[in-house]
């Protein structure tokens, strides 16, 4: 009786597994479209296209990028996880789209742990904070801070847009210094350099991948940067540790989910074919140009990341009492 029993509970258990099997070997019938939720040209989007180009030939059917801007990443983020969850909708968040947004800004009507299933951990990068490269703009973080501290002296500083790590690792700099400047957004990176490099905003932080052009270029200044070590293509620039923050360092990683009712097999499938494409020989040398520090992290190890980086920013954000509506 029991060993009939067993036997009916193996067959059961296969009969669940069938169709989750079945989807996996018929997964992808289409493109698949992986949204990005910011506008072209930025460092997000240079990082999916490497992801969509380096997959190419390990899926039947190619990855296709979908620029959907908009309300600091919360529109496309919020269309990823609303879309079927069939393995044909992915979308790349960071850390201000799948996990700060949702702690700072109320209207946002997602959750990483809620609505998404992690797929693939890409990559992470830092930050450089800069001036204008001209006599009158300051030459360091410290007659930077001492100009915010000057009576008259509060100024201005640009960001992406609200709510993004540009927008955030300005405010953790201007936390940690005990000083106060006025939050310029703009639509992407490209405008709000622009204005710094003008002189129209006194100073911004902004991804490697961003800046490095414009200060190799002479256009602007870099003064710190938010890694933890000196980044090599910059080996004059000093971090915040050594700047007088210890322990400061600020990142931004990429991650790619699928709608949370995704299969598990499907999931699995993406990650395998992600996780080869972005360690592969062809695709390292452009992450490093980019100055992105590989994760190459599974389903598994996304979640427990996620988790513990949402320890810091939810701590970051009580404390500063930063709250964003749009």
């Amino acid at each position: 009786m029991k060993t009939a029993i067993r036997q009916r509970l193996r067959l059961a258990v296969m009969a669940l597994a069938l169709p989750a099997l079945g989807r996996a070997q018929d997964f992808p019938r289409q493109q698949i479209r992986l949204i990005l939720p910011f506008a072209p040209g930025t460092g997000s989007d240079a990082v999916a296209r490497i992801v969509a180009h380096e997959t190419r030939n390990r899926l039947a059917h190619p990855i296709v990028v979908e620029n959907r801007p908009g309300g600091g990443g919360i529109t496309g983020t919020e269309q990823g996880a609303r879309a079927a969850p069939d393995g044909h909708t992915l979308t790349l968040g960071t850390t201000s789209t799948f996990l700060v947004n949702p702690a700072l800004n109320p209207r946002a009507g997602y959750s990483f742990e809620r609505d998404f299933a992690p797929v693939a951990g890409i990559g992470r990068s830092f930050y450089v904070l800069v001036t204008a490269n001209t006599p009158a703009a300051p030459a360091s973080l410290g007659a930077l801070i001492e100009r915010l501290r000057t009576p008259g002296g509060h100024g201005t500083f640009a960001s992406s847009g609200a709510g993004t790590i540009t927008h955030l690792a300005a405010e953790i700099v201007l936390h940690k210094a005990g000083v106060a400047a006025t939050h310029v957004p703009y639509r992407g990176s490209g405008a709000a350099m622009a204005d710094i490099i003008g002189g129209q905003v006194l100073f911004g932080t902004d991804s490697l991948a961003a800046t490095l052009p414009l200060i190799r270029g002479g256009q602007l200044r870099a003064l710190v940067v938010t890694s933890p070590t000196r980044f090599a293509g910059l080996p004059d620039v000093p971090t915040l540790i050594e700047s007088g923050m210890p322990g400061t360092v600020i990142d931004a990683w990429f991650a790619i989910a699928a709608p949370i009712a995704t299969p598990a097999a499907i999931t699995a499938q993406l990650s395998e074919a992600i996780l080869a494409a972005i360690t592969s020989e062809e695709a390292r040398p452009r992450f490093d140009a980019l100055g992105v520090d590989l994760l190459a992290m599974g389903p598994s190890a996304l979640t427990d990341f996620v988790q513990e980086s949402g320890v810091f920013w939810r701590a970051f954000l009580r404390d500063s009492g930063i709250r964003i509506e749009f």
